[in-house]
């Protein structure tokens, strides 16, 4: 289950903030590694300023077509998941967000 797909009142429920929640983020087809961490980074430091580049780290699919990235995001509200959830969810290097 995605943290889009729970509630925002049961997260707060099952989270004390601040939070630790590990966000993984999987990119389109046949990008550049660092294209896509660039652009992860840009999007999570607008919703989370304090969040650095050392906190993400990147795998390449076995066939080498996608990279996930695993963003370490320390989260100060529940608003600020779900801000950061959908702004990753609408970028265009961005196929799918766990």
């Amino acid at each position: 289950m995605a943290l889009i797909d729970i509630p925002s009142q049961k997260l707060e429920d099952l989270v004390t903030f601040p939070a630790l929640i590990p966000v993984k983020a999987v990119s389109q087809k046949n990008l550049a590694e660092a294209d896509f961490r660039a652009a992860v980074l840009l999007v999570t430091q607008t919703h989370v300023p304090a969040f650095q580049d050392e906190h993400i780290s990147m795998r390449a699919s076995s066939a080498g077509s996608y990279f996930s990235a695993t963003l370490m995001v320390t989260f100060d509200s529940v608003e600020q998941v779900y801000a950061l959830d959908s702004a990753l969810r609408a970028h265009p290097l961005v196929l799918r967000v766990l």
